[in-house]
């Protein structure tokens, strides 16, 4: 069962987002579609991973897609499988052509078009993220569930190098389409139910509860002032044009398309870029729309929590706020990756 689904990251929704609302001209352009590249590779390669997952039984597993958690620092799994018997994290890996594993350094080469480049360690990563697992269980007194851990390479073109020294890596990564037989070899390996159902559904529950999505300060990241980012109601069908709200709706005048509910994009827009909480008044003037009335009216109806009263509102975003996720066609970024 499926618990927690496979989202686009929130750093792609930020870069879409400034991508959206920055100049065509802007420098940081290029450095801005090169990161988004980066995260929907990684969001593919864990959305390949996840159609062979749907092939396990339902009602044994619980999978958790980018579950992020806080020990002494913060850590996020790319995917937590968790069962009566063991629980077992997956680092996923959507590297074209070749990864080379050098054991003296344990340094991890990538391979492509005949150019190398230095990556983190996937094994590290996800002994890191088990270390930090064990800790946080721990702590809230949830011991005797075995913890395994494995990294994931999404595409069978994939290759994975080594020296005859430094087999053992093969035990610790397989390809994406290998996981039923990995997830039989545990089963059989944990025979033996640790937590019964009622404690495995606590200890889910709980990993819920405790997730903590992060929106980064995306304009700090790439030294992007506030007064450079474009505002209004950018129409949906078009993707380009600022529409105008009269009469209960918003109206696009270059393809005349309309909508009650046009604005709710650019108000994720607003707080992916600009930060967490949001007046009447910023919004109106986000929206372009002149009633601060009409504005509060629109940011209640989201039923977002709040403090203070009447102009003094502010309100904010909640840790588990569903942001739009868009559809692939709406991905308008050149050489985007896309599954073949």
């Amino acid at each position: 069962m499926i618990v927690l689904p496979l989202k686009l990251p929130i750093n792609a929704l930020q870069c879409m987002a400034l991508l959206r609302r920055l100049p065509k001209n802007h420098p940081m352009r290029p450095k801005i579609e090169k990161d988004l590249r980066a995260w929907l590779k990684g969001y593919y390669g864990e959305k390949e991973f996840g159609y062979y997952l749907s092939f396990l039984p339902e009602d044994q597993y619980y999978i958790f897609h980018g579950l992020r958690l806080k020990d002494k620092n913060a850590f996020q799994m790319d995917v937590l499988i968790v069962s009566q018997s063991f629980a077992l994290i997956a680092e996923v890996k959507n590297i074209s052509k070749k990864l080379i594993f050098k054991k003296e350094s344990n340094h991890v080469i990538k391979e492509f078009n005949n150019e190398e480049e230095g990556i983190q360690n996937p094994i590290l990563q996800v002994k890191r993220q088990r270390m930090q697992f064990i800790n946080w269980l721990e702590k809230r007194q949830i011991k005797g569930l075995p913890i395994e851990r494995l990294v994931v390479i999404s595409k069978t073109s994939t290759l994975v190098e080594t020296t005859l020294d430094n087999q053992q890596i093969y035990k610790e990564l397989i390809y994406a389409e290998s996981i039923i037989d990995k997830m039989q070899e545990l089963e059989k390996k944990y025979e033996k139910p640790r937590f019964s159902k009622k404690k495995l559904t606590q200890l889910v529950d709980l990993l819920l509860e405790n997730h903590q999505p992060l929106i980064t300060d995306i304009l700090q990241t790439y030294k992007i002032s506030r007064d450079e980012i474009k505002t209004g109601v950018i129409c949906p069908k078009d993707q380009i044009s600022t529409m105008t709200y009269y009469s209960g709706s918003w109206h696009c005048s270059s393809c005349y398309f309309s909508s009650k509910t046009a604005h709710l994009p650019t108000v994720d827009d607003y707080f992916l870029l600009l930060g967490p909480t949001i007046t009447r008044k910023q919004l109106a003037e986000f929206l372009h729309i002149g009633s601060t009335f009409i504005a509060g009216n629109m940011v209640r109806a989201l039923g977002l929590p709040f403090t203070g009263s009447k102009r003094g509102t502010t309100y904010f975003l909640p840790q588990k706020y569903e942001f739009i996720q868009p559809e692939e066609k709406d991905i308008n970024l050149p050489n985007a990756y896309f599954p073949r």
